[in-house]
């Protein structure tokens, strides 16, 4: 394990994560950042399980869940971290039972509740991704991320189709956040939810591991650590066309008369 410290790499994790610390430029400097780096994970679903997965299986040092819902046998075609035992169980600790079996020092926080309701006066997020499938839950953690100058990682899907994009307005002034894109919630015929649509649950474990990658990348920003990772979505929104197999970008910007970052 990684010394309480984060001071360096015991000999099993220097080999739990080699395949990382052999990429160009990724020390294990790096490797320490992501020990040191706390990631709020929103939903613990289709989106947040191999979100949650990956950052784990990456190094992640402490992360927190906020889930208020359990698990139903309609979630297991695309929430791949619950097993069918797990029905009637809370998302969160059904969640944290499998990260602990991937890595057993992983400092997991699960908390059964939604987002909006959270309430702390310590910005303590190195990095918040939003896997939430509710307005409510979207809004509330922009207005968090945006006031605490905290990255925030967005991720949807739907039937065919996937968007993911990051959002730093509270880092950097001239950057969108995620009402200059939604001005307003969209209604329930613009966007439907998967209980309404449907979805192939490969799309959001596609979508979860690209976010997962956007997390991973904004945790060594924020640690002030040279990124061997490029530079990823950047200020875009990423479109996956699951149909066509096509991933396209738009380009976003910041809406001067915002409510939360104009």
């Amino acid at each position: 394990m990684i010394d309480s410290n984060n001071q360096y790499l015991s000999d099993e994790d220097l080999h739990r994560f080699s395949r990382q610390l052999i990429l160009s430029n990724f020390e294990e400097d790096h490797q320490l950042a992501l020990a040191k780096s706390h990631v709020a994970v929103i939903g613990a679903g289709g989106l947040g399980a191999p979100l949650l997965q990956y950052l784990v299986a990456a190094g992640i040092g402490k992360i927190t869940i906020f889930d208020d819902d359990t698990v139903e046998l309609s979630n297991l075609n695309r929430q791949i971290i619950h097993f069918t035992d797990d029905i009637g169980k809370s998302k969160v600790f059904s969640a944290s039972e499998k990260l602990q079996f991937l890595y057993p020092t992983v400092n997991i926080e699960a908390r059964q509740e939604r987002f909006e309701f959270f309430e702390t006066d310590i910005p303590e997020f190195t990095v918040i991704c939003d896997a939430s499938d509710n307005p409510q839950t979207r809004y509330a953690a922009n207005n968090y991320a945006h006031n605490n100058l905290i990255p925030l990682i967005f991720g949807g899907a739907v039937r065919l189709e996937g968007q993911l994009a990051v959002f730093r307005s509270g880092i950097d002034q001239n950057a969108p956040c995620y009402q200059c894109l939604f001005p307003e919630a969209p209604g329930a015929d613009l966007a439907p939810g998967c209980s309404e649509a449907g979805i192939i649950g490969s799309i959001t474990g596609i979508i979860g591991s690209m976010m997962a990658l956007e997390a991973i990348r904004q945790c060594l920003l924020q640690n002030k650590m040279t990124n061997p990772l490029g530079v990823g979505a950047g200020n875009n929104l990423i479109l996956f066309d699951g149909l066509n197999l096509n991933l396209d970008k738009i380009l976003l910007t910041k809406n001067p008369s915002c409510p939360c970052c104009g």
